[in-house]
């Protein structure tokens, strides 16, 4: 094989190779770049809570879904505006089990929020944590359980990472994450 050979073969695979990994990239790469974006706790100004409004001082409302958020991670309490005290870790059992003994102390029915809950309120503009920090003071940056299970697999569920507001549905059940607690527009 001469030289000119390699050369006419190699202009003819580069190209082809660069769009299968273009094209590869772009169908596999459902994360989108959060690095440019700015942290949340600049992006709102105080005490803008865009599509929540203040029910009490532990509880918002989405205005465009109708759930209550608890503002604080599960363990957590709100004290002059902020959330304080450490948060659960716990499994997704656990998690479970803490979201029924929650609504009994209550006395009104919270759940953990769905994956597709989970991902409404985060924000696509901002990052660190990807949450409205007046509706959702210092969110600690952590994996978040949601009520969704992975459909097809026993022992796994769905999660979101607060920092970017993105997740996955394959971290095993029995893992220690963080989690919120939501209450049903009727609830």
């Amino acid at each position: 094989m001469t030289s000119s050979n390699l050369k006419q073969i190699k202009a003819r695979i580069v190209p082809k190779t660069a769009m299968f990994v273009a094209v590869f990239s772009a169908l596999l790469g459902g994360c989108s770049d959060t690095r440019n974006l700015p942290r949340c706790d600049t992006y709102f100004k105080p005490g803008s809570l865009e599509k929540y409004v203040i029910e009490s001082d532990a509880v918002v409302r989405d205005t465009r879904s109708g759930l209550r958020w608890y503002r604080c991670a599960a363990g957590q309490t709100i004290q002059g505006g902020l959330c304080v005290g450490d948060p659960l870790r716990v499994s997704w059992d656990e998690a479970e089990g803490y979201a029924r003994e929650f609504s009994k102390a209550s006395g009104k029915t919270w759940r953990m929020p769905t994956y597709s809950e989970m991902k409404d309120a985060s924000e696509a503009d901002c990052r660190n944590p990807a949450y409205n920090p007046n509706a959702f003071p210092n969110l600690p940056i952590e994996n978040f359980w949601t009520g969704t299970e992975q459909i097809g697999t026993i022992g796994q569920a769905c999660q979101i990472f607060s920092f970017t507001g993105h997740g996955h549905c394959r971290a095993l059940k029995r893992d220690g994450y963080l989690m919120m607690l939501v209450q049903d527009p009727d609830g």
